[in-house]
């Protein structure tokens, strides 16, 4: 669980924006209905169908709106200043105020729970991070929104189009994707000051393993003795030389260990991703690239990240999926700085789990949850208000660069800024500011997340329930925990350690997961059709 939550939380500080001081919360989700009846980003607040007076604003006291806010530890200096900033807006539009209720990632998943148990006022919830909304509409944490969603918010109704899917249970809608554009991407990184120092060849694409050799091969020759040409990472996480690999997760993509969707965009049947020739294929290759001294050779033990490889500039490249989220440019500010260029792997894909990850929900314990539906709407319709949330105050804690860029205002840092430092994403990115130094260029690209251009999982909307299955489920991620980071970064005889890690799976009982499992997904297709 230890490797678990460490590997959550890297992947989390990877996303854009999230690590340190206001703008760091700002590239972190936001993505399309693609196609689902998307408002365009320059619509005003009044165009989005709720009028400045505040539709669903009533006469009498306003209601104060209790809203998690999930921080990476320390509570936002002016927290409260942005909260009275957030209060103009929306006391006379939906007559409602709103009061964060910061919680730490590393606490959410316990105080969550304890929050329903004890019956204590939360309006507004993130739920994905630490547990999946299946897992919070199973545990009878949170409230149907479905009736509400179509009475007080057909503008995000009409956004999140199918995505809604991904949060309905039996019927009832329990959580709503925070992120609008949720495809993820596969892509080579590397240092682009090295690549023209060295004289490295930059292919266009690598749509082979004997176009890995070749790349791997000439940037070793060329770079200095103590400069590796890729990292392995710790084994942790799904795999990453996944590039000629399709399979959706299904919702655990850390261990796979309920099976995976072979074939993401057409298949039915699951697999153990383990026990495929592209798995065995996979292992076999990145011994042989440890072997011929192409990787960080003490990735697995050494403590220091892929990030940390990178900006201390002892490893030229690494893989890292792209999103609406992170890119280039804001993993080149997480690795200190070094410009990064990258190879395009794949398009994106939308899965279940991409959809799922950044998503909101109401706990029964909120007193009115018409209200709630009524901040959402108004936080993914206008966008005022969302740039106050991500943001916080113009000319305190950030100023423009460009229409739709912004940077800190002088004198002010990531560490001096007063709002930030949360995980937190708060509406629609096309119709958002993103924080430097993205560029105008972000918005272009955006639209290939969505449902518009992006695959789409033939599971997305499809939840697996492993309350049957929950000691073979310990027992299979305990096997994998020991096994699978050997073999995935090239320390082992994969003829001799694979067999041995595939029995032990069996033994454990990923047979019985999987069987669960399909039970669960063609009875959920054949419902869905």
């Amino acid at each position: 669980m230890k490797k678990k939550t460490l590997a959550l939380l890297l992947a989390l500080s990877i996303s854009a924006g999230l690590l340190g001081g206001c703008g760091d919360s700002s590239s972190d989700t936001g993505k399309d209905s693609g196609g689902s009846g998307k408002q365009e980003s320059g619509e005003t607040p009044a165009e989005s169908g709720d009028s400045k007076e505040g539709a669903g604003a009533a006469d009498g006291e306003s209601y104060e709106l209790v809203v998690e806010l999930m921080t990476y530890g320390m509570t936002p200096a002016d927290m409260e200043m942005v909260e009275e900033a957030i209060n103009e807006i929306t006391v006379p539009r939906i007559n409602a105020t709103v009061k964060f209720l910061p919680i730490t990632v590393a606490d959410h998943a316990t105080k969550v729970g304890m929050l329903a148990a004890g019956g204590e006022k939360v309006d507004l919830i993130m739920t994905g991070i630490t547990s999946s909304p299946a897992t919070l509409y199973a545990d009878g944490i949170l409230t149907d929104i479905g009736d509400l969603l179509n009475e007080h918010a057909p503008e995000l109704v009409a956004l999140e189009g199918e995505l809604l899917e991904v949060g309905t249970f039996n019927g009832g809608v329990y959580s709503v994707p925070g992120v609008l554009y949720p495809g993820e991407a596969l892509n080579l990184l590397y240092n682009k000051s090295m690549a023209e120092e060295y004289g490295i060849n930059i292919p266009e694409s690598l749509d082979s393993y004997e176009d890995w050799d070749a790349f791997f091969a000439e940037a070793k020759s060329k770079l200095p003795e103590n400069v590796y040409a890729f990292t392995l990472g710790d084994g942790g996480g799904s795999s990453t030389v996944n590039w000629d690999s399709t399979y959706d997760a299904l919702g655990d993509t850390s261990y796979l260990s309920y099976g995976v969707l072979t074939e993401a965009e057409t298949g039915t049947e699951i697999d153990n991703w383990y026990a495929t020739d592209k798995y065995k294929k996979l292992a076999e290759k990145r011994k042989e690239w440890y072997d011929a001294g192409y990787c960080v050779p003490d990735s697995m033990t050494s403590g220091y990240s892929t990030l940390d490889c990178m900006a201390a500039e002892t490893c030229f490249s690494f893989q890292n999926p792209f999103k609406a989220d992170c890119n280039e440019v804001t993993l080149s500010k997480n690795c200190g700085g070094v410009e990064l260029g990258y190879i395009k792997l794949s398009d994106a894909l939308i899965t279940g789990n991409s959809t799922s990850l950044m998503s909101w929900g109401v706990p029964i314990t909120s007193e009115k949850p018409e209200k709630a539906v009524q901040f959402l709407n108004l936080m993914f319709t206008d966008p005022e208000l969302m740039n106050l949330l991500n943001f916080g105050i113009e000319g305190v804690h950030y100023e423009k660069v460009s229409e739709r860029i912004v940077g800190y205002p002088e004198g002010v840092d990531a560490m001096s800024c007063g709002w930030g430092g949360f995980i937190n994403w708060f509406g629609d990115n096309a119709k958002a500011y993103q924080f430097a130094p993205n560029t105008e260029e972000y918005f272009d690209d955006l639209e290939n997340y969505g449902l518009g251009k992006a695959r789409v999982s033939k599971a997305m909307g499809y939840t697996f329930d492993a309350s049957a299955v929950s000691t073979e489920l310990a027992a299979v991620t305990n096997v994998i925990d020991t096994n699978k980071p050997s073999l995935e970064c090239g320390l082992v005889n994969v003829d001799e350690k694979l067999p041995q890690f595939l029995t032990a799976l069996e033994e454990a009982g990923l047979t019985k997961i999987m069987e669960e499992n399909q039970k669960q997904f063609t009875e959920w297709l054949s419902n869905k059709q």
